[in-house]
């Protein structure tokens, strides 16, 4: 190890992570590896007594409890959690070190869930000695550990435990061939093969999502006043060989600004965007294309913001009023919620969320075909299976506090959890997926999709 002689820690270098630990939710403890045995192993109770504290809120990325410092990720209903004693760490170092831990996990176990890190400890234990020397983090890639890693993954099909979409349960649903052929929801939820023999058994297909996250404000008037896209270009790849892959966006997509001699309307202006470093970025200037050799396993080649001025309208639209009937001391919400794409698209594990000012003691709907819950005190959710476009839902809700409070103020913001497939408010889509390969009779399977789904998505009451 580096001698550091920073804080007076001598003979220590500062990247060291003391413990590494994987918990579900709700605090339960499914991996922990004490690589300095610094602590022992009641060392993240505190972790999980600020886990029960938050009452199903996400914990903060980076939290002090009793000197010590707990840098965390949230990904496939995990907690990843990274524990250090010593001061001045540099939390982008750790959050960096636990994303790319996490991300090697879900190569070789082929998804993320409780379920799945239990059926490969073994496996996960074997991953992080590999990737750890003595607290170390060791920088290597999925590609890296291939002739490292000896335990057979057990293969277990991802399972959704949330309502809502997360960007890290990619490729969970069913994903669309190039040509609108269709595959299992499955199919891409497969670990990578580990050994030479089961390499070249594996099939040879490449799986693309262009993903959108929706941060959106809409007012009780029905005005947008704030509407930002966060998206991103994500693969995995179970190529053989070493191929190089073009994928071909709009050819009407810029950076910035449109050029003086575009006088066509409608072009896409991305706001700032990013490459992998695989990614050669001449031929995205000339032509639109992404050109790269896809790295193995699972890698975010592309991605972008986008503010204003949307091509395709936004999901959902929702208007509201709040009573009171101080007969029955209940608070009374009327909402009604229309989704907004075309009437052959449809979106799917919508969850409302209403938070209150005050404790809730009760609450009934009149809509029998969705959920109305009461998932915490101050908390009701709305939950929706699926909305076809076009479509509106309303319901009424009465609410009757637990104390003698029947205000209205405070009430919300109201936000919405969604999933819309082959649907972007930017229009970004790929034109083209191209696969080439020295040898012949090279012929790959190559799947694509387009997701959306709502991030900080806000109605106010």
């Amino acid at each position: 190890a580096v001698v550091s002689t920073q804080s007076g820690h001598y003979g220590r270098d500062l990247r060291m992570i003391s413990v590494f630990c994987a918990l579900s939710p709700l605090g339960e403890v499914i991996i922990f590896k004490d690589f300095r045995h610094e602590f022992g192993r009641d060392v993240i109770e505190a972790f999980v007594d600020e886990i029960k504290r938050n009452n199903g809120r996400r914990v903060s990325p980076i939290v002090i409890l009793k000197n010590k410092t707990y840098v965390s990720i949230y990904r496939g209903g995990l907690y990843f959690v990274a524990i250090v004693g010593v001061p001045n760490m540099s939390p982008i170092y750790l959050l960096e070190s636990i994303s790319r831990i996490s991300d090697i996990i879900k190569d070789y176990c082929g998804t993320l869930n409780v379920k799945a890190i239990r059926a490969n400890l073994f496996l996960v234990h074997e991953l992080l000695d590999e990737n750890m020397d003595y607290g170390l983090f060791q920088c290597l890639t999925t590609a890296d550990l291939r002739s490292l890693v000896h335990y057979e993954p057990v293969v277990v099909h991802n399972i959704k435990e949330e309502v809502g979409f997360s960007p890290d349960a990619i490729f969970d649903l069913g994903l669309n061939f190039l040509n609108q052929m269709q595959i299992s929801s499955n199919a891409a939820t497969k670990p990578l093969a580990i050994g030479p023999q089961k390499q070249t058994e594996q099939r040879n297909e490449i799986f693309i999502d262009v993903i959108e996250k929706l941060n959106v404000t809409i007012e009780k008037s029905g005005q947008v006043s704030f509407a930002e896209i966060h998206g991103s270009i994500r693969l995995k790849s179970f190529l053989h060989g070493s191929p190089d892959l073009k994928i071909m966006l709009n050819r009407d997509l810029f950076v910035g600004s449109t050029p003086p001699e575009y006088n066509k309307k409608g072009a896409i202006v991305l706001d700032e965007c990013c490459f992998h470093k695989c990614v050669n970025r001449e031929l995205f200037s000339s032509d639109r294309t992404l050109h790269f050799k896809p790295p193995i396993g699972e890698s975010i080649i592309f991605t972008y913001i986008l503010t204003d001025k949307l091509k395709n309208p936004l999901p959902f639209r929702m208007s509201s009023q709040l009573s009171v009937d101080h007969k029955l001391k209940e608070v009374i919400l009327n909402l009604k919620l229309k989704c907004n794409i075309s009437s052959n698209r449809r979106c799917s594990c919508i969850c409302l969320a209403i938070p209150f000012p005050y404790d809730v003691a009760s609450v009934s709907s009149s809509d029998k075909t969705s959920h109305v819950t009461l998932a915490f005190p101050r908390l009701i959710q709305w939950q929706i299976p699926f909305m076809d476009g076009s479509n509106e839902r309303s319901i009424v809700i009465k609410v009757k506090p637990a104390g003698s409070n029947l205000s209205t103020e405070n009430i919300g913001p109201v936000s919405v959890l969604f999933e819309c497939q082959s649907y972007t408010c930017s229009d970004i889509h790929i034109n083209k997926l191209k696969v080439t390969e020295h040898r012949q009779n090279y012929m790959p399977y190559k799947w694509a999709r387009s997701v959306t789904y709502g991030g900080n998505y806000t109605f106010t009451l």
